[in-house]
């Protein structure tokens, strides 16, 4: 079943105990708000899911345990649901220094410069993953898409790996890595299509929700039957890094480059 929430959900986030909270959200450019299965949606910063919303009567699920172990729980009011984002965030941030990861942040940017159809990606989703169960001949690990984008000039669907520096190119998560998990699901029967009835059920939730402010029926016409393609973005800090990305992958790969010098995020 495609990916969508419930007629009750909806309204609760749009009229209802919700209203408050999903506004917050939709002000924010560093959140982003994406639908799961079993009427689920899941509000993320930075790649970390710190709001998890329930379709029936069950509270909202607030940051994991992981990030605030050391100190109080945070705690959600849904009068003022922007105090629990600014406490969770830093709570995020405090974990992330760890781990020193440039291209959490990067990804949020892209999710926010690509939202409207007055540029060439409308970015659907993130972390998007199809059904594990269903892959049999398939990779060690879980595998999730980075992001999730339609093509809206060549009316097409794109799996976007984001790559942020020469670092980030070799190992278990390189770039023969991803591209390989991406053959590996794009051969499955049920792979191509179970993505374009996700898309399409996203796109309309979005829509209900107010976050997309355009039509987006024509956008939904064009999906039915449409091809779903892969492709890198990958984020440079100097020539030299997009040099040596070229001379490896160039030939290889779609790749869409994001010079992160110049704080432009539009793919």
């Amino acid at each position: 079943m495609a990916r969508s929430l419930n007629t009750s959900l909806i309204n609760k986030l749009c009229t209802g105990d919700y209203a408050t909270l999903l506004d917050c959200i939709k002000r924010d450019s560093e959140l982003a708000i994406e639908v799961r299965i079993h009427s689920t949606a899941i509000v993320y910063y930075q790649k970390s899911k710190v709001l998890t919303i329930h379709p029936r009567k069950e509270d909202p699920t607030v940051l994991d345990k992981g990030y605030w172990k050391n100190e109080s729980k945070p705690i959600l009011d849904l009068n003022t649901p922007n105090e629990y984002f600014v406490e969770a965030k830093r709570l995020v941030n405090e974990f992330s220094k760890k781990k020193n990861n440039l291209e959490f942040d990067i990804q949020q940017k892209i999710i926010a410069a690509n939202n409207s159809i007055y540029k060439r990606y409308l970015v659907v989703d993130m972390e998007y993953q199809f059904a594990q169960n269903l892959l049999t001949d398939r990779t060690n690990k879980n595998t999730r898409f980075d992001l999730v984008a339609v093509d809206l000039e060549k009316q097409k669907i794109v799996l976007l790996e984001l790559k942020q520096g020469l670092n980030a190119l070799n190992g278990e998560s390189g770039v023969d890595d991803h591209h390989a998990k991406f053959t590996e699901h794009i051969n499955h029967p049920e792979f191509k299509q179970t993505l374009i009835d996700d898309v399409t059920s996203i796109i309309n939730t979005k829509a209900q929700l107010g976050i997309y402010n355009f039509n987006t029926r024509g956008i939904i016409n064009n999906l039915q039957g449409a091809s779903v393609d892969f492709a890198y973005v990958f984020v440079f800090n100097t020539a030299e890094e997009q040099i040596q990305f070229k001379k490896q992958y160039k030939h290889k790969y779609d790749v869409i480059y994001i010079d992160a010098t110049h704080s432009n995020f539009i793919l």
